[in-house]
Parts: structure tokens; sequence; C-alpha cells
């Protein structure tokens, strides 16, 4: 699951963060807390280890380039800037959430861990397993 078909993946940052939120036992789950713990967990990791070459330019909003715009102030304060969190909570529903389920080639987990409901800054997860 943590493979993507693309030469860089953030799986593994949204898998931390909804284990997180399941040894909690939490069933529901605002989208802006899940992107709180995702975007703490991507930087950290992004302090710690060289991500592959960029195969294309990103603009100034995408997520990974505020992401390392934003890893000095988000490590100092030891969670995400306003900015990075707006940045995961708009791009985390069209990227990483779509594709977490997805394995390489057109195949997908059997089992789905979350879904998600609601639109724009009231998205949640109502179902994390």
């Amino acid at each position: 699951m943590l493979m993507g078909a693309n030469s860089r993946t953030y799986k593994f940052a949204l898998g931390q963060a909804l284990l997180e939120f399941g040894k909690g036992g939490r069933e529901e789950i605002p989208l802006a807390e899940l992107a709180a713990a995702y975007s703490l967990g991507l930087v950290q990791h992004l302090a710690r280890e060289r991500q592959a070459p960029q195969t294309v330019e990103l603009g100034e909003k995408d997520f990974l380039t505020v992401a390392e715009q934003e890893r000095a102030a988000t490590l100092d304060a030891g969670r995400p800037t306003e900015r990075l969190l707006e940045a995961a909570v708009r791009s985390m529903p069209m990227m990483v959430m779509q594709k977490f389920h997805n394995l390489r080639g057109d195949t997908a987990v059997p089992h789905t861990f979350y879904e998600l409901a609601g639109t724009g800054r009231q998205r949640e997860l109502p179902r994390v397993s």
C-alpha cells in the first residue's frame, strides 16, 4: 500500500495519522484534525529523509511546495502552520485520500479504512477502521 505508482508517495503519513486516531477509538474525525496529524508527520519525515527527485515542477500552492516552505516553522512549533494545514485540507481529498487504497496496477485493497463525507471545511471521516 505504501508503494504508489508515482516517484513520490505520502501514503505513509496518512497511514500514521489514521493509526494515531484509530488507537484512540475515535470513529469520526474532522478532516482538519486528520490533516494536522498528516502534515506534521510528513514534515517530520521530510526533515529526516531525502525525497525522490521531482520529475515535474510544482506550483507555489502545491502541497509539497508548501510543506517544504513551512517545514522549519512547523517543526519549531510542534504543529502545522496555518498555511500548511490549509494546503493539507485542500489537497488530501483530491490526492492521497483517493489513492490510499490503491495498489500498483489497477487494484485496490479489499478493505477500505475510511470514508470521506461532507464538503469543504466541514468534511470528516465518519468511519475509520
